[in-house]
């Protein structure tokens, strides 16, 4: 008797074996195919590269005439391209201290604040000439003079 539950018991674990999906490969086998994802590779942050510090801008040097103008301290030369009066502050209404022909060089230390008025040294003498009669190229064609060493 216990040999027949025996073979009973094993006939029943060989038909529930075969029925929980079991299979020897035969046509009606469906093979699923699992294709695993790749660990990704941690890229390396990068380094941050410092901020050079700006390099400050110096403030103009300025200075003003008796007229209030305030002139922007500059060296250069100017070029009379006209005849022009050279006058004791910014202002056509200014006293003439002395004029300029044309193709002369005249050595300006500044520049008005609106560009209207360059000054100039002549003889000694601080000026200022109107912007409309020179230029810091020399006219063409003319014999330009230093007024520096006048």
């Amino acid at each position: 008797m216990k040999k027949s539950r025996l073979l009973i018991l094993l006939a029943a674990l060989a038909v529930a074996a075969s029925g929980c999906g079991y299979s020897t490969g035969g046509e009606d086998s469906t093979v699923t195919v699992i294709e695993a994802t790749p660990t990704p590779t941690a890229t390396p942050t990068p380094e941050a590269t410092p901020t050079p510090e700006a390099t400050p801008t110096p403030a103009p040097e300025m200075s003003q005439t008796a007229a209030g103008v305030n002139i922007i301290k500059q060296n250069a030369t100017y070029y009379a391209i006209e005849g022009v009066n050279v006058r004791s502050d910014c202002s056509t209404d200014a006293q003439i201290i002395t004029g300029t022909t044309v193709g002369q060089a005249l050595t300006s230390t500044g520049v008005s604040e609106d560009g209207q008025w360059v000054e100039v040294t002549v003889n000694d003498q601080t000026g200022y000439v109107s912007s409309q009669y020179v230029s810091t190229e020399a006219p063409a064609g003319t014999a330009t003079t230093d007024t520096t060493a006048q």
